[in-house]
Order: C-alpha cells, then structure tokens, then sequence
C-alpha cells in the first residue's frame, strides 16, 4: 500500500523548538567546534502519512491540530544559506509523541494513518574573509552529535529521507532455543 506523505510546517515560519534558554546553552557548544557558527534556530515540521491523498478539508484540520506553541521568528537575512541538520526519531521505531498524536487525530475522526514530528535545525555561519565559510565533515559529525540523542534520534540533511520513518520494518521470525538441553551452545 502506497501511503501519502503531506508536510505541515505551521505558519508563517513555523513552530519553534528551541527556546532562548536552549540557544544560550548550544551555541557557545557549538562555536567550540567551529568559531564561525554565528546562530541556530530551530523548527518543528510534521509529516502526516495518509492511505488516500488528503482532502482539503482534512489538510485543514490538521493544520489547525499542528499549531501549537511558539512561532518562530522570521528568518535572519542569509538563513536561505544556513546549514540544514534534520532530526527524527530512529527509523523503525514510532515515537512516543507520533503516537500520542496520532491518537488525537484519530480521537478528532481524521482519517490518518500516522502523525511524525522532525526538527530542522539550522546554523548560521560568518562569511570567511575568501567568501562562504563551510562545515568539515568530521565538524558535521560532531553538531549532529549535539543536537540528538543517537539511542533514539536520526539525523539526516535533507528533508525526504524523512519519508524512511514510515517504511514498516518486518520482525524477524520467532525461534526458540532449548538451553536446558543444548546448553552455551544452544544461544
């Protein structure tokens, strides 16, 4: 079965994830790995995944169910240059808030399969003297390792690999072992 994926990212320019409290606590982590990271945002866009293409009515519904909280602030001059980090739950797994949320949808009466929540980070970096300044990808590694948990967070750079959260993973088959009988050798 093919599912429909429609992404809300609340309006004007989205739904913050990061308070000031939490920005004054990651940038100067972050300005250790590069000095030139000037600023980070973030913000929470959801994926809904639906078995039919998704009426405008119930594109409405979920826009007013996934507006929420804090909006962000309109991006500074230069964020279209930012670098993007994009953060998900671990493939494979449902989130507790994906969850949540989708009981709530289905509680409301839409017709959905599944809700997800991703984050989109982006950094803002001071132009070198030469033009662009840019990310190593040892320094990439070490921002992704600050902003997720690697036990229950992905990260990825571009937004579509986000469609992976709803690939169904198969179980493997069940096998039973007889330790009473085979012993260490038997697992």
């Amino acid at each position: 079965m093919t599912l429909h994926l429609t992404t809300f990212e609340g309006e004007p320019h989205g739904i913050s994830a990061l308070s000031d409290f939490r920005v004054q606590q990651l940038l100067p982590r972050l300005q250790t790995i590069e000095g030139k990271i000037a600023g980070i945002s973030a913000r929470f866009v959801h994926l809904v995944a639906t078995e039919a293409a998704p009426s405008d009515a119930l594109k409405t519904q979920l826009a007013a169910l996934l507006t929420y909280g804090e909006p962000c602030a309109q991006p500074v001059a230069g964020a279209a240059d930012a670098l993007l980090f994009i953060v998900s739950p671990r493939f494979g797994t449902v989130s507790p808030w994906a969850s949540k949320a989708t009981d709530i949808a289905h509680n409301c009466g839409l017709a959905i399969k599944r809700i997800e929540r991703i984050t989109e980070y982006r950094l803002t970096l001071k132009s070198g003297f030469f033009g662009k300044t840019a990310l190593t990808d040892a320094q990439q590694s070490q921002v992704a390792a600050l902003l997720h948990d690697r036990l229950t967070e992905s990260v990825m750079f571009d937004r579509a690999q986000a469609s992976g959260l709803f690939t169904e993973l198969l179980g493997e088959p069940l096998q039973t072992i007889v330790v009473l009988q085979g012993g260490k050798a038997a697992m």
